[in-house]
C-alpha cells in the first residue's frame, strides 16, 4: 500500500478552533500516515500590532486581492507572530501524544523572493507602495521536508527565506501549502477555513460546489470572493504541481480531514 502523505493548511485568525483537527492529526500520525501542517498567523499578528501601537495597513491590488502591507517593523512582528502560533499548535499536538516540530525556513528549505514594490488600487487610482517585506515562494526542499516527517508532524510557518535580504519574510500560507504538497508528491492537500468550501452564494452553505476540475476553472473562479480567490489560486498551483486531490472545507467541525475525504467539502481534481 502506498504511503499516505497529506498537507493541511489552517488559518491563523483569532478564535480558530483547531483542537478537532489536531486530535485527528495525532490519531492519523499514530496510525502511520504522514501529515504536514502549514499555518497562518493573522490573528496573533493583529494582536501584536495592537499591543505595540503598529497600524495595520491592508492593500488591495488592481486585480482585487487584499494583502497586509509588511514593512521592516511589521516583518519582525510577523515572524514573532508566526513562531508563536506555531508553538501553540505544537503544544496541542504534544499534549495529544504526537511528536511535533516547528520547522523554520532555513530547516525546511522554503525560500522566497521579496516583493519590495506593491501596486495598490485606491480611490479609482493605482498607487505604488515601496518598502514591502512580503514575497512569494520560490523553492521548497523536498528532502528536508520529508526528513522532518520521519516520526514527527512538521509545523511550517508562513515564512520563506529571502536570500537577497537574508531575512525570513511573510509569504501566503495557502500557496506555501500548495508548494509543499507539490514538492513532497502529497496524496492530498486540504485547506481549512470557516466556510464549508467554495460556494455559489457566500451566505448559503447549501450552495457549496461539491466537485470541480481544471477544465471548470473559469466557472470556479467566477464564484470565488474575498480570501477564497487566493485559496483557489493555491488549489490550482497544487493540482498543476501534481497533487491529485485538493479539498476546501470547514476546519471547525469535528474530524475535518475525515469529513473532507468523505465529501463534506469542495473537492478539486486535475
Amino acid at each position: 500500500m502506498a504511503e499516505m502523505i497529506g498537507v493541511v493548511k489552517i488559518g491563523g485568525a483569532e478564535g480558530n478552533r483547531i483542537e478537532p483537527l489536531m486530535g485527528e492529526i495525532a490519531e492519523r500520525a499514530a496510525s502511520g500516515e504522514k501529515w504536514i501542517v502549514v499555518h497562518g498567523a493573522s490573528g496573533v499578528m493583529d494582536r501584536l500590532c495592537a499591543e505595540r501601537g503598529v497600524d495595520i495597513r491592508m492593500i488591495t491590488s488592481p486585480s482585487g486581492y487584499r494583502s497586509r502591507f509588511v514593512g521592516q517593523r511589521e516583518r519582525a512582528l510577523f515572524e514573532e507572530a508566526a513562531m508563536s502560533y506555531g508553538a501553540s499548535i505544537k503544544k496541542i499536538l504534544s499534549g495529544l501524544g504526537a511528536e511535533a516540530e516547528q520547522v523554520r525556513p532555513e530547516d525546511s528549505g522554503v525560500t522566497a523572493k521579496r516583493k519590495d514594490v506593491l501596486r495598490e488600487s485606491a480611490g479609482g487610482r493605482i498607487k505604488i507602495v515601496r518598502g514591502n517585506y512580503s514575497g512569494t515562494v520560490t523553492s521548497v526542499d523536498r528532502a528536508k521536508i520529508l526528513a522532518a516527517t520521519d516520526g514527527r508532524v512538521p509545523i511550517l510557518p508562513p515564512l520563506g527565506f529571502d536570500r537577497e535580504s537574508s531575512l525570513d519574510i511573510d509569504i501566503d500560507g495557502d500557496r506555501l501549502a500548495a508548494a509543499v504538497a507539490s514538492a513532497v508528491s502529497a496524496n492530498v492537500m486540504i485547506i481549512l477555513s470557516n466556510v464549508p468550501g467554495l460556494m455559489k452564494n457566500v451566505s448559503s452553505p447549501e450552495s457549496r460546489i461539491a466537485n470541480g476540475s481544471l477544465r471548470d476553472w473559469d466557472a470556479l473562479e467566477h464564484y470565488a470572493r474575498g480570501n477564497m480567490k487566493r485559496k483557489l489560486v493555491a488549489c490550482r498551483e497544487a493540482l498543476e504541481g501534481g497533487v491529485p486531490r485538493v479539498y476546501l472545507t470547514d476546519g471547525e467541525k469535528e474530524r475535518p480531514i475525515e469529513r473532507a475525504l468523505k465529501g463534506d467539502a469542495t473537492c478539486l481534481v486535475r
